[in-house]
C-alpha cells in the first residue's frame, strides 16, 4: 500500500487531511487530469491561469512541489502509477502495449484492485488507464463499476486549424466553436461521478476514479472559457530555446512518429498563441468540473471522510 500511494505523487496530491475524522477506511476520490502541467493558480506555473477550485482544494490539503513524472507519455506514466512500478521495470515506454498483454504483468495487482481487496467498492469513469482494458469481462476485474468513457465529446465538423504535419492527425486541433459544456466528455464524467457520490453506500468505503481528458488535444472549449484569457501575447509562456541540449540525442527521436506538430510549426503558422490560450481555457473548464465534485462532497457530507487525490499523468 505504501509503495502504491507514494506513486500518486507524479504531479501533486491534495488531501482534505485536516478535515478528516478518525476513520479506519476513508473514502478516496481519485481525479486524473490528462496532460495537465503546472499552469494551476497556486502552483504559479502561468501568471494568468485561473483555477479557483483546484486552488481551494490545495488550500486545505497538501501540494507536492517537487514531484516528477516517471515518463512523459500517457501509457507508460499511467501504467507506472497503477502498477506501482517504474517504466524501467515494466519495459513500457510507448503508447502500447496494454500492460495486461504482457505475461509479467497479466495478474499484477493494480491500485484499484488493492483497494477492492481491502473492502472498498471501486468505480471508474473517463481516462484512468490508457485505452481499453480488453472487454467487459476484464473490466469487472479492474473495477467494480464502469461509467462513461469520457473523451472529447462535442467536436466541430472539420478541424479548426486546418491540416497539420505528421499525418494531419484529428487530435491536433484547438480553438473555440459553438457547443455546450454539457456535451463535452469531461462534463459527463463529472456528472456520472456526482451521481455515484450521491448514491454512495454508508456501510462500505469507496474508491472512485474520475479521469478528465482535457487539456489534452484537441483543446476545444466554449467561448466563456476563452474569454477568461486575453487574445494577445501576454498569454505566451517563456521558452528556453536550448531546452533539449542536455538530453541524449536519441531521446529526440524516441517518439518522433507521434502526430504533434513542432513548436516551429505552430509559431510559423500563427497558432502558438491560439494553442496556449486554448490550453488555458480547457484547464479552467476542467477546474470547474473538479469544483462540481468538491461541491458534491460538501453537499452530501462526504467531505469529512473522503481523501481527494488530484494528479496529472504528465505535462
Amino acid at each position: 500500500m505504501q509503495v502504491l500511494l507514494r506513486l500518486l505523487l507524479l504531479w501533486w496530491v491534495c488531501a482534505w487531511g485536516t478535515h478528516l475524522r478518525a476513520a479506519p477506511n476513508p473514502n478516496v476520490l481519485f481525479i486524473a487530469i490528462d496532460d495537465q502541467n503546472d499552469w494551476i493558480g497556486h502552483l504559479d506555473g502561468h501568471p494568468l491561469a485561473k483555477t479557483p477550485n483546484l486552488d481551494r482544494l490545495a488550500a486545505r490539503g497538501t501540494t507536492f512541489l517537487n514531484a516528477h513524472v516517471q515518463s512523459p507519455l500517457c501509457n507508460p506514466s499511467r501504467t507506472s502509477l497503477m502498477l506501482g512500478l517504474r517504466p524501467t521495470t515494466t519495459g513500457i515506454y510507448g503508447l502500447s502495449p496494454w500492460f495486461r498483454n504482457l505475461d509479467a504483468w497479466r495478474e499484477r495487482v493494480t491500485l484499484p484492485q488493492h483497494f477492492k481487496a481491502h473492502g472498498y467498492r471501486t468505480f471508474t469513469s473517463g481516462k484512468i488507464y490508457h485505452g481499453g482494458v480488453g472487454g467487459p469481462e476484464r473490466q469487472k476485474v479492474e473495477f467494480d463499476v464502469w461509467g462513461p468513457a469520457g473523451g472529447i465529446g462535442a467536436r466541430p465538423e472539420k478541424k479548426l486549424i486546418g491540416p497539420t504535419p505528421m499525418g494531419n492527425n484529428p487530435l491536433m486541433d484547438w480553438g473555440v466553436f459553438p457547443h455546450r459544456d454539457e456535451d463535452k466528455g469531461d462534463y459527463q464524467v463529472a456528472s456520472w461521478t456526482i451521481e455515484q457520490l450521491k448514491a454512495a453506500p454508508q456501510d462500505q468505503p469507496f474508491f472512485i476514479a474520475a479521469g478528465f481528458f482535457l487539456p489534452h488535444v484537441p483543446c476545444y472549449a466554449t467561448q466563456p472559457w476563452f474569454d477568461l484569457y486575453p487574445d494577445d501575447d501576454r498569454v505566451l509562456p517563456k521558452i528556453k530555446s536550448d531546452d533539449r541540449n542536455d538530453t541524449p540525442h536519441f531521446s529526440w527521436y524516441l517518439h518522433w512518429e507521434l502526430p504533434e506538430p513542432r513548436l516551429k510549426w505552430v509559431q510559423e503558422n500563427n497558432q502558438w498563441r491560439n494553442l496556449v490560450r486554448s490550453y488555458l481555457a480547457c484547464t479552467s473548464f476542467v477546474d470547474a468540473q473538479v469544483g462540481r465534485l468538491l461541491d458534491t462532497l460538501n453537499e452530501t457530507g462526504l467531505a469529512t471522510n473522503t481523501i481527494v487525490v488530484v494528479w496529472g499523468d504528465h505535462g
